[in-house]
């Protein structure tokens, strides 16, 4: 009998699919690790939106001169909440009356992926006067 170098058949199928399962596995993940951000962002949208509708039970008429520091130091947000490079997606958050409606609030994110948006999008979709995405920031109107 000869001694040859190299693999066979079976041997090279057996490290393809090996290398197959793993190339799945890194794709679900990733698919996984979007979702948790997806609905870590909704929570906090929802913790915004409950600020801002205290905000409005406490007597003020509209949203006008509404900021996330205000609502922190008038108590509807906690202390530790950060705006800025705190969403999931590393983007901040933002909250301002509607532009079209002071009777209305935006919360904004920026550095949102498309997908996310779509995500919260319909998350929110019974819930939202409107959801909007444009340059990397979602926007929601209550």
């Amino acid at each position: 009998m000869r001694n040859r170098g190299g693999f066979t058949l079976i041997e090279l199928v057996l490290v393809i699919s090996i290398i197959a399962v793993l190339i799945m596995a890194v794709g679900l993940t990733s698919g996984i690790r979007e979702n948790a951000k997806v609905h870590s962002a909704a929570e906090s949208v929802k913790a915004l939106r409950t600020a801002a509708e205290s905000y409005i039970a406490a007597g003020n008429m509209t949203y006008t001169g509404i900021t996330i520091s205000g609502l922190q130091t008038l108590g509807y947000l906690p202390a530790a909440f950060s705006a800025t490079g705190s969403n999931p997606w590393g983007g901040n958050y933002a909250i301002a009356p509607n532009s079209a409606d002071a009777s209305k609030v935006d919360i904004s994110l920026s550095g949102v992926t498309a997908f996310g948006a779509a995500r919260l999008s319909a998350l929110f979709v019974n819930s939202a006067a409107t959801t909007s995405y444009a340059s990397n920031t979602w926007t929601i109107t209550f």
